[in-house]
C-alpha cells in the first residue's frame, strides 16, 4: 500500500528556482500549454512535454516531447517511459525540477481524502521600462474535482516562492552597480530593500542597449528571484563647458594643469568627464561614449 499523499517538487534552476509545491498521485502532464497538468511558461517546454506517474516509492517519466534527461542518466527519447526511485532530479527544458514523495506519517491528518484535484502553477513574466521584472504566481484547479458540498472542498495543493535574504539582495545590488561602473555608466546608481532592486539615473541615447544588456544579465543571474525596478531616464549629453586650463604639458607623461592640479591621460574631471587625449591645440574628453574636443 502506498502512505505518500502526494508527489513533492522544488524547482532546482531555471527563471523559477527556488519555486516549490506538490502534485497528484495520479499521472501528471507537465508542459507549456494549458492542457497540461502543471503549467510552466517561458522555459522552453512543448504544450505537453512529459508525463509522471507515482509507483510506490518510484516515480515513472514518459517522455512526450525531446530534451529530457533523468539526473544521472542519458537523454529519454520521445514516446519511452523510465522508473526511477526517488528522490530524482529531471532535466527539461531550462529547467532542473527534484521530484520526492511525503509519508503520510509526517503530514497527513487522519480522514483527510487523497487528492484528486490537477493543480495548474502558470508563471507569467512581464518587463515594465527597461527591464523591470514582475512574476505573477496563479493557481488553478479542475472544474471536476469540485464538490458541491462547501465543507468537504477538495485540497487545493499550495505553491510557495523562497524569497531571497536581505544579505542576497545587497550583495546582487552591489555586484550590478560593480558592473554599470566598469561599463561607464557613472550617472546610474543602484539601490535594495525588501528583495527589490532599483536602478536610478540617466543614460544617453547611444547607450541605452548597454544598460538593457546589464538588466537581461542581471535577469538571468538572479534567475527571477529578484526584481529590478528600471528608475532610469533617457537624457541627451551635454557637450562639456569651456574648463580653465593653466597649462598643457605634451611630453613624456602629458598632462593638463587646472586648478594647480595635473590631470593625466585617463583622469576623471570634476564635471564627469575623462581626460581622452592631448593633442596639438586641443584636449579629447569621453564620458559615456562620446568624445568632445576643447581647443586650448
Amino acid at each position: 500500500m502506498n502512505d505518500a499523499i502526494s508527489i513533492d517538487f522544488e524547482v532546482l534552476s531555471g527563471l523559477y528556482s527556488g519555486l516549490t509545491g506538490n502534485a497528484p498521485l495520479g499521472p501528471s502532464v507537465i508542459g507549456g500549454g494549458l492542457e497540461s497538468d502543471i503549467i510552466f511558461i517561458e522555459q522552453g517546454l512543448e504544450p505537453r512535454h512529459l508525463r509522471v506517474s507515482l509507483l510506490g516509492n518510484s516515480i515513472e517519466v514518459e517522455a512526450l516531447a525531446d530534451g529530457i534527461r533523468i539526473e544521472g542518466n542519458q537523454n529519454i527519447a520521445v514516446g519511452e517511459r523510465v522508473v526511477v526511485s526517488l528522490p530524482v532530479v529531471i532535466h527539461v527544458g531550462a529547467m532542473s525540477i527534484l521530484w520526492s514523495i511525503q509519508d503520510a506519517g509526517e503530514k497527513r491528518p487522519i480522514g483527510m481524502r487523497r487528492l484528486s484535484m490537477p493543480v495548474i502553477a502558470v508563471v507569467l513574466v512581464s518587463c515594465i521600462g527597461l527591464g523591470a521584472l514582475s512574476t505573477i504566481f496563479s493557481l488553478y484547479g479542475s472544474t471536476s474535482g469540485l464538490s458541491a458540498n462547501p465543507t468537504n472542498p477538495a485540497p487545493i495543493s499550495k505553491v510557495t516562492i523562497k524569497r531571497p535574504g536581505d544579505q542576497s539582495v545587497q550583495l546582487a545590488a552591489k555586484a550590478l552597480q560593480d558592473e554599470i561602473d566598469r561599463a561607464q555608466l557613472f550617472d546610474i546608481k543602484i539601490k535594495s530593500a525588501d528583495s527589490v532592486v532599483t536602478a536610478e539615473g540617466t543614460v544617453t541615447p547611444v547607450l541605452v542597449s548597454k544598460w538593457q544588456k546589464i538588466q537581461q544579465r542581471f535577469d538571468h543571474r538572479t534567475n527571477g528571484a529578484l526584481t529590478l525596478v528600471n528608475g532610469v531616464v533617457i537624457k541627451e549629453d551635454k557637450a562639456p563647458s569651456a574648463i580653465p586650463i593653466e597649462a598643457v604639458w605634451r611630453g613624456n607623461l602629458p598632462h593638463l594643469l587646472i586648478g594647480g592640479q595635473k590631470y593625466f591621460v585617463g583622469a576623471l574631471l570634476d564635471n564627469g568627464w575623462m581626460v581622452d587625449r592631448i593633442e596639438d591645440a586641443q584636449v579629447l574628453l569621453s564620458r559615456n561614449g562620446r568624445v568632445a574636443a576643447l581647443p586650448y
